[in-house]
């Protein structure tokens, strides 16, 4: 069983590793909604993590959106109903 599992594994890291291009390449816009109020530890981490991408160059320009309220749930529901308006 342990040899099955290591042979998954293996198996996964190798399709995962493939799959990445070697060449870079840079996303234009990337719009964080952070499910907590600005100051937060959420809001520190989403702004720091587009910071680094923007410096990187792997990202043109990032935009953040702070949706406080209900421990996430707020901003939770807020993406559930706009991928329903997406499908519908």
């Amino acid at each position: 069983m342990i040899n099955i599992r290591k042979l998954i594994s293996l198996l996964f890291a190798s399709v995962l590793f493939l799959s990445f291009s070697t060449q870079s390449f840079a996303i234009d816009k990337l719009h964080f909604l952070i499910g907590g109020g600005a100051g937060g530890g959420w809001d520190g981490t989403a702004r720091g993590t587009g910071e680094a991408l923007t410096k990187s160059g792997m990202l043109k320009s990032a935009s953040f959106e702070n949706m406080s309220r209900g421990g996430g749930g707020k901003a939770l529901s807020f993406l559930i109903i706009q991928n329903l308006r997406e499908l519908y």
